[in-house]
């Protein structure tokens, strides 16, 4: 039962991981209202400047929550993974910057651009930017390295990673234009266990010796047969198209079922022999 318990948990933790950073930052949105409600005002009034400074001000707010928003995206694709690259464009100190100045422009304008009021409204901004750094963090500026041990760089295994996740966002984007539920679930089951075999190596970067002609004949193998099965299923040869493809994912899932428990062993003729028999099918069905 225990068992039981802490699979499930596991395995919906990605889940709910997710949905806490799409929900985080929202409370930025509704921070900027009152300016736009004051915009909404003055242009009521027929107040050009007015408008125009506290419309400024909004938008700014709105460019810099979205900008936020999508760094705190970055950041919890980073604290979930154990090897990950810090983000290259620190989107967080971005948004803090846009939303800082947002806020000293605002409150110097409160006081009618007055010499006076630069310094308060400069001292404003400086706390907004340390409230926001001290609330939400700043972004993560150093490369998580993980179990990396000899034998294997940090980069080789980030560039590894990077390129199979590339491959595996574009299997699931082919397969969201893919009406059959069939194919859907059997290509979910594969990339599922495409990033399981990613997290493995994560645990033990060492795997990745092993993993690599793997991954790039599995990963590419399935991009490249289900991008094409997504750009034709609609044609005239559906039927054989179907066939073809359903025998295809047979192959795949059946050796990476197979070869996912050898990857984690030392077996490493048995998992070459599999990849060559796979490679060979793939190129027979002419998706290599």
């Amino acid at each position: 039962m225990t068992t039981t318990v802490k699979s499930a948990a596991k395995r919906y933790e990605p889940t709910i991981h997710n949905v806490r950073y799409g929900i985080k930052g929202i409370l930025l949105y509704l921070l900027p209202l009152p300016a736009l409600i004051t915009a909404i005002g003055s242009l009521m009034r027929g107040d050009v400047m007015a408008t125009l400074v506290t419309g400024g001000v909004f938008a700014a707010f709105m460019v810099g929550a979205s900008v936020a928003r999508h760094g705190f995206r970055l950041e919890g694709e980073y604290e979930r993974r154990k090897i990950a690259r810090a983000p290259s464009t620190p989107f967080k100190t971005v948004a803090a910057l846009i939303i800082s100045i947002a806020t000293g422009i605002l409150d110097w304008w409160s006081s009618d651009y007055a010499m006076s009021g630069i310094l308060p409204a400069v001292l404003i901004g400086a706390v907004t930017f340390l409230g926001f750094a001290l609330y939400y963090g700043l972004d993560p500026r150093k490369d998580k390295a993980g179990n990396i041990s000899i034998g294997v760089t940090l980069e080789e295994v980030l560039d590894a990673l990077d390129a199979a996740n590339v491959k595996i966002d574009a299997i699931e984007q082919a397969r969201r234009q893919i009406p059959n539920p069939e194919f859907n679930a059997r290509l979910q089951r594969i990339t599922s266990k495409a990033r399981e075999v990613l997290t493995s190596i994560e645990d033990d970067p060492t795997r990745l010796s092993r993993a690599r002609k793997f991954l790039k004949v599995y990963l590419d193998g399935t991009q490249r047969v289900t991008e094409g099965y997504a750009r034709t299923h609609q044609g005239e040869k559906a039927v054989a198209l179907e066939t073809n493809f359903s025998r295809v994912l047979d192959s795949i899932e059946q050796t990476f079922a197979e070869q996912q428990a050898k990857l984690l062993e030392d077996n490493h003729f048995d998992l070459d022999v599999q990849i060559e028999v796979l490679e060979t099918q793939l190129k027979r069905e002419g998706v290599l």
